[in-house]
């Protein structure tokens, strides 16, 4: 599977056992094991994800978010509740109530279903690079992050239904997958990235702050190359509420290439995995090298912090400026 392209270095592949389930560890509180799938399609301007998870108990949950101004508004948002699923069941088969995800555990085909009265998916995820795990960094995957996780772009191919309309869509998307502690107030804030060029070209990064550093992580996939970042300069811009509206960005990667980005966002949705901190997801149009893609940032706030400063009006003006 993906003959055509090509790994900066041979520690970069990732072992297609890990597209599977693993086991977690009881003794870890923190333990769980995710998989999000976001598709951007800003034509309508919708995004939306399924998220699902399982934690080191076997209690396993489910989210859909729709959104941005072709939904209105208000963001569809449907969740399925913790409950105990089966230890040997399986992501070639995970299944809970109305959602259904079928991975072929080699980390290319998967499909992926959502079915209820107020919105469904149903649509195809197939990977078009290799999939690039944090544990591949010289400094490993960050402990309070997972004992591991994988990024991997694909092409997205099916149907969203919205009460009586139905919008088919063949696009890109991006998936990953962790395993291991995720300790959510670890995390001072960070930025994470990802956006498409069509079927050959992906760009992913993780600028965050945790424990006083600074980690970047992430790579770039293009002209048959995958390669891990190795630097990154940006700027980004937001308006009062600091959602995300504008986002430019270069990156350099261990194949000595340079990266650009761009991205104007047009929907926000807000996804609060802990009382204390909170994911604005930011969905938009990029260019990638002036080429013409989708782009995604997820922008984490403690919420004690993020009402801070939007309660500052000094704060507030810098809306719209360069941060």
């Amino acid at each position: 599977m993906f003959e055509n392209a090509k790994l900066s270095r041979p520690t970069l592949a990732v072992d297609p056992v890990h597209d599977g389930r693993h086991k977690l560890r009881a003794d870890r509180p923190l333990d769980r094991e995710s998989i999000p799938i976001i598709v951007n399609l800003p034509d309508e301007g919708i995004a939306f994800f399924t998220y699902t998870w399982v934690n080191s108990a076997g209690d396993a949950g489910a989210v859909l978010a729709i959104f941005g101004p072709g939904v209105g508004d208000k963001p569809i948002q449907l969740g399925l509740p913790d409950r105990p699923v089966p230890a040997d069941m399986d992501f070639s088969n995970w299944t809970i109530d109305g959602f259904t995800m079928k991975q072929d555990l080699k980390f290319g085909h998967a499909d992926v279903s959502w079915t209820s009265d107020v919105a469904s998916v149903d649509f195809t995820f197939d990977g078009f690079h290799p999939p690039y795990a944090y544990g591949s960094n010289a400094e490993g995957c960050p402990t309070y992050c997972a004992d591991n996780r994988i990024e991997q772009s694909g092409r997205a191919k099916g149907t969203l239904t919205i009460g009586d309309r139905v919008i088919y869509f063949d696009t890109t998307g991006h998936r990953d997958h962790s395993w291991g502690t995720r300790d959510w107030i670890a995390f001072q804030d960070y930025r994470w990235f990802q956006g498409q060029v069509g079927t050959d070209c992906s760009v992913h990064f993780w600028h965050l702050q945790a424990l006083g550093s600074t980690k970047l992580l992430g790579y770039v996939f293009k002209d048959g190359l995958m390669a891990e970042v190795t630097d990154l300069d940006f700027t980004w811009q937001h308006d009062e509420d600091f959602n995300q509206t504008k986002l430019d960005a270069t990156l350099t990667d261990e194949a000595g290439r340079t990266t650009t980005v761009e991205v104007d966002f047009f929907g926000h949705y807000p996804l609060v995995p802990h009382p204390e901190l909170v994911l604005v997801e930011g969905a938009g149009r990029a260019k990638i090298d002036g080429r013409n893609g989708v782009g995604w940032l997820e922008v984490a706030w403690p919420v004690a912090y993020l009402e801070h400063i939007k309660s500052i009006p000094l704060y507030r003006d810098y809306a719209g400026k360069p941060q």
